[in-house]
């Protein structure tokens, strides 16, 4: 592919100026009571608007509201800006939203303003992304951060044969989400492919051109990398094409977190063998349902039947911790499948 990396930014930056960084913007993700007509107001701040992810999540959300009677509105920042999610959260707080959840970028901003929503009445939650240390009712997780890291280090492991030198490019230091999978995810290699050596230590990241270039310096510095872990959707294209620019495409193995729609075209050329997430639609009916109970004064219980979900979930009452299920893996076999 001719000038990958300048098509690469240009798309970016096109999907970021048509998102909506403002609650007050145009569509209805974006403006109040959004989505379902009537009922009660509930919202999902996400960390970055306009990309196939959150685009996703709001597609379950939304349905799922709708049957419940609510009215749902999506908004974030058009970039993975804390500062301007922070500002939007605020401003469903003042425009009398009953229900809020968010998916944090940095916790420690977001956290005092968790706590003014709650001093208002207003339940607060987090999906997504977890801001544990705030005041958050409660936190609907994707899968356990263990499940996670240990599955993409199993994905990596497997083309790499457990042995040799790998690179980990990350997104931005300060997201705990991330680093938690990145430390589970070093723990599994340590206990169970103990041959296998982090090289460069962890690259963190903010964009997808950044991610590029890391994964270029890393190979770069580390000839004989035989592996790459992307931890976020941000960085999976810019880490997959390094690998292509540089013409590593299956001697150097990249496995991540992206989303399907996001990996698609580098796992089927195979320069990903394989993208880790979960099923992001049922995320976004899952945070929308958990929202509703707590509206309701409702206790969930250890295991609950979610309508629209095909299997339980469970809870944790001690961390109030409400987990989807096991990730899933894709690969050339079934990321087709998936438009998100």
């Amino acid at each position: 592919m001719r000038n990958i990396r300048a098509g690469l930014v240009a798309a970016l930056t096109a999907a970021a100026l048509a998102a909506c960084s403002t609650v007050g913007g145009g569509g209805p993700s974006a403006a109040p009571g959004g989505g379902a007509t009537g009922g009660t107001k509930v919202a999902f701040v996400s960390q970055v608007e306009g990309v196939p992810y959150f685009s996703a999540f709001k597609h379950g959300a939304e349905q799922t509201a709708s049957s419940l009677g609510m009215s749902y509105t999506q908004a974030g920042p058009a970039t993975a800006d804390a500062t301007e999610q922070v500002r939007i959260f605020n401003g469903l707080v003042q425009q009398g939203y009953a229900a809020i959840a968010v998916s944090p970028l940095d916790p420690r901003s977001m956290n005092p303003a968790i706590a003014a929503a709650r001093q208002k009445g207003i339940v607060v939650i987090t999906s997504d992304a977890d801001a544990p240390d705030s005041q958050r009712q409660l936190f609907a997780q994707q899968a356990t951060d263990a499940a996670l890291g240990s599955t993409v280090m199993d994905e990596i492991a497997k083309p790499m044969g457990g042995k040799g030198k790998y690179g980990i490019v990350s997104g931005a230091a300060d997201t705990q989400t991330f680093n938690s999978w990145v430390a589970e995810a070093r723990k599994r290699q340590e206990s169970a492919y103990p041959e296998m050596q982090l090289v460069g230590g962890v690259r963190y990241t903010t964009d997808t051109a950044q991610a590029l270039k890391e994964a270029q310096d890393l190979m770069t510095a580390n000839p004989d990398l035989k592996g790459l872990i992307a931890v976020p959707s941000t960085a999976v294209p810019g880490v997959a094409q390094a690998v292509q620019i540089a013409g590593k495409v299956g001697k150097v193995a990249v496995s991540g977190f992206g989303s399907p729609k996001t990996a698609r075209t580098f796992v089927e050329s195979g320069a990903m063998t394989s993208t880790v997430l979960w099923d992001v639609p049922q995320l976004g009916i899952l945070t929308v349902w958990a929202m509703k109970q707590l509206l309701d004064g409702k206790q969930i219980p250890a295991e609950a039947t979610v309508p629209g979900l095909p299997q339980p979930v469970k809870y944790d009452a001690a961390t109030k911790t409400l987990v989807l299920g096991p990730p899933q893996v894709f690969t050339k076999s079934n990321i087709a499948q998936f438009d998100y």
